[in-house]
């Protein structure tokens, strides 16, 4: 009888924690079910993102696209504190990122009287050489220094059209001072074709008439002059165009091979061929001076001051090159001058003596 009664009130508190479950289950059931909708204008609570554990093998992308979504890019926080970021890939260079160098060997002739260089390229190896002047005479004949450097860029885009055995070398502007001032003559007032230790006098004619002291003071008292004539004479060269405007013809030096060359020329570019130059009296030109010593010389007068006929002289030089190269080898000696007279041997020295020698003719 005392146990009964003991265990009573024990009886009771555990009906009293069971009538509360059902109470609190029964209540439970109803409120579940009137849960009011959520309302649209307010926005639902941020989801919880559980993290994986790295050992699951759980993917949240199912179904057979599932390896191949995307990888989410790395976040900066997600780096270790102090570490560095990662280095920004470079991409290698190649070979064909290298700025090419253009063809051609440039070469420095020397110095105009104000100090401008003279400046030509060499394309092909030889061992006959052509030689390709613009730039003589400025002025009105500027376009001469167009179309050498017309013809420059074409073959040096474009070497190969240059036969086997036959070297090229392209001066645009043997007057430099010159193209600066809009002259024909050099800065010091003298035709630099005028100049040259072949029938000299001080004073000569061009197209303007006769000019007092247009020869210079004496063959080759000119740079620009002296430059050009070393440089000449200095390799194998057998052939040498001289650029000119205007007239639209082409006329050759003394001599055979002169006279074929530029009947070369003027059938290719479609100018007319000028057996001789009449419209007035030449002294010093570099045409005779370069034929007594075995370079054939052909002058090319473009058609117009303005326009550098490019098209058809691109035609006469190629015609010109292939010409070139039938002709024999170069000896390795040139012959003098047939007047001894008109030959003094420091002519072409860098700095002529001043007074010259009294052997010279002057």
């Amino acid at each position: 009888m005392l146990a009964v009664r003991a265990l009573r009130p024990n009886l009771l508190t555990l009906a009293a924690i069971l009538a509360t479950a059902c109470l609190l289950h029964l209540i439970a059931i109803p409120i579940t079910l009137a849960a009011p909708t959520p309302d649209t204008n307010t926005p639902p609570p941020a989801a919880s993102m559980t993290t994986p554990h790295p050992s699951s093998t759980h993917s949240p992308h199912s179904g057979p696209n599932a390896d191949i979504q995307p990888t989410p890019e790395p976040k900066v926080d997600d780096r270790q504190p102090g570490k560095p970021p990662p280095p920004t890939p470079v991409p290698a260079t190649t070979p064909d990122a290298r700025p090419q160098a253009l063809p051609g060997a440039p070469v420095l002739l020397g110095h105009s009287v104000q100090e401008r260089a003279i400046r030509g390229v060499e394309l092909g190896h030889g061992p006959r050489w052509l030689a390709v002047i613009g730039g003589i005479h400025q002025g009105r004949e500027a376009n001469s220094t167009v179309l050498a450097n017309l013809l420059l860029h074409h073959f040096r885009d474009n070497p190969a059209e240059i036969p086997q055995g036959v070297g090229l070398a392209i001066i645009p502007d043997l007057n430099p001072d010159g193209a600066v001032a809009g002259t024909r003559a050099n800065a010091n007032g003298v035709d630099l074709n005028r100049n040259w230790d072949a029938g000299w006098q001080p004073d000569a004619y061009g197209p303007s008439g006769y000019v007092p002291g247009a020869g210079g003071t004496r063959p080759f008292s000119e740079p620009e002059t002296r430059a050009l004539a070393r440089y000449l004479l200095k390799r194998p060269f057998v052939a040498a165009i001289f650029l000119h405007s205007r007239g639209g013809f082409v006329v050759p030096g003394p001599g055979a091979g002169s006279v074929q060359l530029a009947n070369t020329i003027a059938s290719a570019a479609q100018y007319t061929y000028l057996r001789g130059w009449t419209a007035y009296p030449l002294s010093g030109q570099s045409s005779k001076y370069l034929v007594q010593r075995a370079i054939h010389v052909a002058i090319v007068e473009l058609t117009t001051h303005t326009h550098p006929d490019f098209p058809q002289n691109l035609q006469g030089l190629r015609a010109a090159l292939a010409w070139t190269q039938e002709l024999p080898a170069p000896i390795a000696s040139r012959p003098n001058a047939p007047v001894p007279s008109d030959t003094c041997p420091w002519l072409l020295a860098l700095t002529p003596p001043t007074p010259p020698p009294t052997s010279c003719p002057w």
